[in-house]
């Protein structure tokens, strides 16, 4: 997919965070709301970002957010409910508690992107549904998921043309690019690492 094409950044801030007894993309890291962490990584692929949430408090980041289209869907509801208000055919979605994702693995999914409807970035062999691009094209199919109760992302993925991407072996990667911060405990061990 060339770069001129334009894609849309998802950011998911819609989980109940209730490990880390608060909003998780609203904590602090490193300086920051843990959710500027990302919105700057995304600044530098696209202008055109969302944020999933029910929590008004995001407005303050000037983007629109929008609450899940249905209620208790989990992450597949909120990118679902991300598809429905996206502009763009392709869409970047992104957790708001992975303030390490790099700009590296943003380019390089969308510099790979291409017919497919969905390509999901792997790490040590797992697929990571939240380090992906989806393709408009999921709406219907996710749709019809949550209809059924079936709210896992990767259950959804099989019935789709889904791609996997695996940066690993990659000469910037290090190692915590795909790391969530779910408890205090985590925020303060992630605390002392670079970016």
């Amino acid at each position: 997919m060339p770069r001129t094409k334009e894609i849309t950044g998802i950011i998911l801030a819609g989980g109940k965070s209730t490990r880390m007894k608060q909003d998780k993309g609203l904590v602090s890291f490193q300086g920051k709301l843990m959710v500027s962490h990302i919105i700057e990584k995304l600044e530098s692929v696209t202008k055109k970002i969302m944020i999933i949430t029910q929590n008004p408090a995001y407005e303050q980041f000037g983007y629109p957010c929008f609450a899940d289209s249905i209620k208790d869907s989990g992450p597949l509801g909120a990118i679902y409910t991300g598809l429905r208000y996206s502009s763009t055919q392709k869409n970047l979605v992104v957790g708001c508690d992975t303030p390490f994702f790099s700009v590296h693995i943003l380019n390089a999914l969308r510099a790979s992107s291409g017919e497919e409807a969905a390509l999901i970035a792997e790490h040590n062999g797992k697929k990571e549904p939240l380090f992906a691009i989806y393709d408009r094209h999921c709406m219907a199919h996710f749709h019809s998921c949550i209809l059924e109760g079936k709210l896992k992302i990767t259950d959804a993925l099989e019935q789709l043309n889904s791609a996997v991407i695996n940066f690993d072996e990659a000469e910037w990667i290090t190692g915590n690019e795909y790391a969530n911060i779910n408890t205090p405990e985590e925020l303060e061990q992630f605390e002392k690492f670079k970016k």
